[in-house]
């Protein structure tokens, strides 16, 4: 079981394959296993109250328990006492099937991702940024990053296993470097691109100063996919000097600009945090004034809250919680006509679209993504599911974009929206 964000996704893969090679089986639906491994979040209070839930939950299943992931690096204590046979902060995580399994050896057993649609593949771990309101450098090890060769390995696996998209996903993905080459993050992604056959490569979220030239003209060239999700936070100078974020709006601004110009097609989306200590109505104001410049695909907004041994955990905190609940409505608002107004600008053009799945409030359609990320629905055959089809987009909403079936899109990894 995996709670947060795609690199805890990426390690649970991880460890789900090394199970395999100790001899286990993913459990069936609704089937009680022999042992659960739960793989906790601790980003956001809300977090880490999901993640204590999920133990208990698996905890009365009778079950042995193994926890890992950064609520355990936070909450040891918490966690022991809901009844878990054992637990792995984060820097032990790699080891946990060896110290769980032993000396035990049995055949193992063929795997491969219970969702091969979209994959995330894990780069880089642990962040050095210290942003004063973040907890994630206390909870993830020191930065380190994988070798370009044992990524490459994993990316040729996928390939092989049909993969749709895969992710390239770090706590702080931007500064990658190859342990043996010091090259970045660009020579990894262009290699996967070369090797591939059949997959869309993706970037997750990623710091606008960490968006080179390589990665940029790897956008330009058909080898990334054209979306990048950069990190705002806010619009406004001070609270961004609070947050110890190390930039201004102007620069953020300037850059985006920038890479709009350069990767035609472009889509961006963004992380937004309101309610920050300190934050007037002006300051407030001042980030929805950038989030709707730049016209943002799509826009993630946090409300502040405060996590015990952040730098910003002694900052008064100034702003209610009423008042927080009402920007982060006003900023969804106003994100959603920016949304509908980017989806209304795709109708009549027809597209690559991944598909997901099928809509299960809607028999008879299905649900995929461009390679914008903008989610899409059609109606076609479940057979489609983790192909790549050509859809024509008729009709439009904030939430996304409907469209007509028009064939299959191929499998060469290099095809893109025009």
């Amino acid at each position: 079981m995996t709670l947060g964000c795609r690199v805890n996704r990426a390690d649970s893969l991880a460890i789900e394959r090394q199970l395999a090679g100790r001899g286990f089986r993913r459990a069936e639906a609704g089937i009680v296993p022999d042992l659960w491994v739960v793989n906790t979040c601790a980003v956001t209070a809300e977090g880490m109250k999901k993640s204590r839930k999920a133990v208990r939950r698996c905890a009365a299943s009778g079950a042995r328990v193994i926890v890992t992931g950064c609520a355990v690096d936070l909450e040891r204590d918490a966690l022991k006492a809901e009844g878990v046979d054992s637990l792995f902060p984060n820097a032990e995580k790699e080891r946990l099937v060896e110290r769980v399994c032993g000396d035990n050896r049995v055949a193992s057993v063929a795997w491969a991702p219970q969702d091969l649609v979209r994959v995330p593949v894990k780069v880089q771990d642990g962040c050095s940024r210290r942003c004063s309101y973040c907890i994630v450098p206390d909870l993830r090890p020191e930065p380190s990053c994988r070798g370009a060769s044992t990524i490459l390995e994993e990316i040729d696996f996928l390939n092989g296993k049909g993969a749709g998209e895969v992710i390239f996903c770090g706590i702080d993905l931007g500064s990658y470097r190859d342990p043996e080459s010091g090259r970045g993050l660009d020579h990894v992604t262009g290699m996967a691109a070369r090797a591939s056959t059949g997959m869309w490569l993706r970037l997750s979220s990623i710091e606008f100063s960490d968006v080179d030239t390589g990665l940029v003209e790897s956008m330009r060239a058909g080898e990334l996919c054209r979306h990048l999700h950069l990190p705002m936070q806010s619009g406004d100078a001070g609270i961004l000097k609070e947050m110890r974020r190390g930039y201004c709006p102007g620069e953020f601004r300037e850059r985006v600009l920038e890479l709009v110009e350069s990767v035609p097609g472009l889509s961006i989306s963004t992380d937004v945090m309101v309610g920050f200590p300190g934050e007037s109505e002006a300051a407030f104001s001042n980030t929805a004034a950038l989030v709707e410049e730049l016209g943002f695909w799509r826009v993630h907004v946090f409300k502040y809250s405060r996590r015990p041994g952040t730098a910003a955990y002694d900052l008064a905190d100034t702003v209610p919680p009423e008042e927080k609940q009402r920007r982060a409505l006003a900023l969804r608002r106003l994100s959603a006509g920016v949304a509908a107004r980017f989806h209304a600008g795709q109708v009549g053009r027809i597209i690559p679209v991944l598909v997901e799945g099928e809509m299960q409030s809607e028999p008879g359609r299905l649900f995929g993504r461009a390679e914008s990320f903008a989610g899409v629905v059609f109606e076609g055959s479940p057979a489609l599911i983790g192909s790549r089809v050509r859809v024509r987009l008729i009709s439009s909403t904030a939430d996304g974009l409907r469209g007509e079936f028009e064939e299959t899109g191929g499998t060469g990894g290099g095809e893109r929206s025009g």
